[in-house]
């Protein structure tokens, strides 16, 4: 009898984490894909000219260049990029008028 429940209870949580692993979504990891998600990250944010920027990625290296109004949009940018998933580095070749 003691087999039979050990045996029921590992088909019920085998059954359970089975259905938990149905629903996990795939994110593209494409450099791609990385560079729509910053832009759309950055373009959600109304404050900043986005005019003088541009965006690359190589291999999930993030390089920002341009010019920015000043060394808050700055980090600003950097830290968006950083917290969009698949960015290992974020690169700012950015210019600050003075």
């Amino acid at each position: 009898m003691k087999a039979w429940a050990r045996l029921l209870t590992v088909a019920v949580l085998a059954a359970g984490c089975s259905g938990c692993l149905r629903n996990v979504e795939t994110v593209d990891l494409s450099d791609a894909a990385i560079k729509a998600r910053v832009e759309t990250a950055l373009r959600s944010q109304p404050n900043i000219d986005l005019s003088h920027l541009s965006i690359d990625v190589d291999a999930g290296v993030v390089t920002l260049s341009g010019v920015l109004k000043d060394r808050r949009e700055q980090d600003l940018v950097s830290r968006i990029a950083r917290r969009i998933q698949g960015v290992d580095q974020v690169i700012a070749n950015i210019l600050i008028p003075e």
